[in-house]
């Protein structure tokens, strides 16, 4: 019996407990129901603002350079793929058309020597020819050649 009423009494014991710990849990929730709980938003409103304030700025750069862009595109000019084409075609033609005149040019005092030589050749047969057909003519160009005073 002694075991029985040692049971007993832990159990009272135990019961005790457990109705203080639920009279404590009634107080708490009978003390939050009448806490009034106020949400301190400060901090978040700060940190929204602030990104707010960095997305426009980032909103307002973007819009710039678009800006830019589409100044720049509307001020390019587009030209089909034939027209380039015919551009560079053009401009190896003129290139090609432009070496053979520097060549053509850089050859004519070549020419201009050889052509000089050809008509000085010319000119002394045509003058040797001329004296020994008119040998008058021979005689008064020795005569003219050699002045009388220096004799």
């Amino acid at each position: 019996m002694a075991k029985l009423d040692e049971i007993a009494e832990l159990l009272t014991e135990e019961i005790k407990g457990f109705e203080n710990s639920v009279n404590r849990m009634e107080e708490l929730k009978a003390f939050l129901m009448t806490y009034k709980i106020q949400a301190d938003t400060s901090d978040i409103d700060f940190i929204v603002k602030r990104y707010n304030d960095h997305q426009k700025k980032a909103v307002d750069e973007q819009n710039k350079l678009l800006a830019n862009v589409i100044y720049h595109t509307k001020k390019s000019m587009a030209l089909p793929k034939w027209a380039v084409k015919l551009f560079w075609a053009l401009s190896v033609i003129i290139l090609l058309v432009l070496g053979y005149a520097l060549f053509q040019v850089s050859r004519i005092p070549k020419k201009e020597q050889a052509a000089f030589s050809q008509g000085e050749s010319n000119a002394v047969r045509h003058f040797e020819r001329f004296m020994e057909e008119t040998p008058e003519a021979g005689a008064l160009y020795e005569e003219w050649r050699k002045p009388k005073g220096k004799k």
